[in-house]
């Protein structure tokens, strides 16, 4: 019997200026399918209290019995509580992010946002890594003079990687091009062992995320690609994961097949 569910959730912030525009990421407001929401204060007082001096666990705590308040409303459906969280400040407005878990994998998923939204968006920024695949494929573009570096370079009729989504810049496109419309491209590389790519679903999820939120920034036009490398050893684990890019309105191309890779190229670069 499949236990998996589905999860949404909103990155919970503290802005206590507003003057200065300062905010830090604290926690999660998780909304699981069918059961009641929960709060989470993830963020370590030391942190926070580098930002906001007076924070301690009395005001944490009442940070999160206002959040709670506000989500346990079963009178509102799930957008119109979220609004109220953006609008009194709790959370950015905008797209939830989400995932999906089962009892036995679903403390891992929640530390996989957590260590995306809380922990890294409190320390010093790093570069998220990139996977082989992203590697080759970037090669690829640039041995065709077709890669760019910047933004601007999409007037060029340029592929540029690592592109920030306007209006939401923790969630990026792997590559963007646009001739005439925009065409996001997301990898999704399956070359690790059998519990990485079991993981490979939070990538997956935040990918799509990404795509559709491009989507509405650039207009219902917009073209979602994605190349995958699947392994035949990890393929029935991929599968699911590949279904929800299917749902979400990818075209899915095989990196590693000449004929899926010159089909890309094709429907990618049509005028």
């Amino acid at each position: 019997m499949d236990m998996t569910k589905f999860y949404e959730y909103v990155v919970l912030r503290l802005a206590p200026d507003a003057i200065r525009g300062e905010s830090i990421n604290v926690g999660l407001a998780i909304f699981p399918q069918g059961e009641s929401p929960v709060t989470r204060i993830s963020a370590s007082l030391a942190k926070v209290r580098q930002l906001d001096a007076s924070w301690n666990s009395s005001r944490a705590d009442r940070f999160r019995d206002a959040v709670q308040e506000i989500i346990a409303d079963e009178n509102r459906p799930i957008v119109e509580r979220i609004s109220l969280l953006a609008a009194l400040g709790y959370c950015l407005p905008g797209e939830p992010g989400f995932f999906y878990a089962s009892p036995a994998t679903l403390a891992e998923e929640i530390r996989l946002v957590e260590a995306q939204y809380i922990t890294a968006k409190n320390e010093p920024s790093r570069r998220a890594p990139r996977s082989k695949l992203h590697h080759e494929i970037a090669q690829r573009f640039k041995s065709m003079e077709l890669l760019g570096k910047t933004a601007d370079d999409l007037l060029d009729h340029l592929v540029v990687p690592h592109v920030s989504i306007p209006g939401t810049p923790d969630l990026k496109a792997d590559f963007v091009y646009k001739n005439g419309v925009y065409r996001i491209t997301q990898t999704l590389d399956y070359r690790v062992s059998s519990q990485g790519a079991r993981q490979k679903i939070a990538e997956a999820c935040t990918k799509v995320t990404a795509a559709q939120q491009g989507q509405k920034v650039w207009g219902d036009t917009t073209m979602k690609f994605a190349l995958v490398c699947v392994p035949r050893e990890v393929a029935d684990i991929a599968d699911s994961h590949l279904d929800l890019l299917y749902a979400s309105g990818f075209k899915i191309f095989h990196a590693d097949k000449a004929k899926d890779l010159a089909a890309y190229h094709a429907e990618a670069f049509a005028h």
